[in-house]
C-alpha cells in the first residue's frame, strides 16, 4: 500500500505561511528545506539557506513535500488520522468521556525524545469536547485564556516534578501543581496521555474538581 502523500498542512513549519524567506530563522529555513528532501549540504550561512529556498520556489519544487522525520512520524500520523476518520462511531454529542489508560508505574524521566507532535487545533478540539469552548464571545463556558494561564503557572513555578514516560501506544506526562493562593494545601496531581502517533489527548486528569472528569484542560 502506497504511503499517504504529504502536504504543507501535514507538517507544522513546512509552509512559509506568506512570509519572506529572509524573515525566517536559520532553524526554520533548514526545516523547510528538509521538508523538500534537501540534504542541507554546504548551507552554512543564512544567505545560502535563503537562496536555496528561493530556488525551490522559483523551480516549483517547493510543492514536493517529503517526511523530514527519520522515523516517518508525519506519514504515520496522517495515515493514523485517515484511518480514524473512517470510523463512524458515536456522534460528538453521544461520545463518552475518554477511557483512562494504564499509566506506567515506573520509567518516568525528563526525556522528551518520543514526545509526539500536536497542534493548537488539536488542543482546542480537546477543550471543546470537555463541554467548554475557545470562543470568549459565546454565552457558554469558555476558556480563551487557558493556554496563557497554563504558561503563567509554568513560568511562576507552580508546576513541579514534571516527568514523562511512554509505551507503544501513548506518551505520558505527570506533574504536581501547587496552589497559587492556599499555598499550604497539598498540590494537585496532574497526568495526561497523548497518542504517540497522532499527538491527540487520549486522557487528561487533575485531582481538582474540574479535572476529575478526565478532560483536564490546563495540563
Amino acid at each position: 500500500m502506497a504511503a499517504c502523500a504529504l502536504t504543507e498542512d501535514d507538517i507544522p513549519g513546512a509552509s512559509l505561511a506568506g512570509r519572506e524567506p529572509a524573515s525566517l530563522k536559520n532553524e526554520e529555513l533548514r526545516f523547510w528545506l528538509k521538508c523538500r528532501g534537501d540534504s542541507l549540504k554546504g548551507l552554512k550561512t543564512k544567505a545560502l539557506l535563503v537562496k536555496r529556498v528561493e530556488e525551490y520556489i522559483k523551480s516549483g519544487h517547493d510543492r514536493n513535500i517529503v517526511d523530514p522525520d527519520p522515523n516517518k512520524i508525519y506519514t504515520k500520523r496522517k495515515e493514523h488520522n485517515a484511518a480514524a476518520s473512517k470510523d463512524v462511531g458515536a456522534s460528538v454529542s453521544g461520545e463518552s468521556q475518554p477511557a483512562q489508560p494504564k499509566y506506567p508505574s515506573d520509567g518516568w524521566s525528563t526525556d522528551l525524545t518520543k514526545m509526539p507532535f500536536f497542534t493548537r487545533a488539536e488542543m482546542n478540539e480537546h477543550v471543546s469536547k470537555s463541554g467548554k469552548n475557545i470562543d470568549s464571545s459565546t454565552s457558554t463556558h469558555s476558556v480563551p485564556t487557558s493556554v496563557r494561564k497554563a504558561t503563567t503557572f509554568l513560568k511562576d513555578e507552580y508546576l513541579k516534578e514534571i516527568l514523562a514516560a511512554s509505551d507503544e501506544s501513548n506518551f505520558y506526562f505527570k506533574s504536581h501543581c501547587h496552589h497559587s493562593f492556599r499555598k499550604n494545601d497539598p498540590p494537585h496531581n496532574l497526568k495526561m496521555a497523548l497518542c504517540i502517533v497522532s499527538g491527540k489527548v487520549k486522557h487528561a486528569y487533575c485531582t481538582c474538581v474540574a479535572g476529575a472528569v478526565g478532560f483536564a484542560t490546563m495540563c
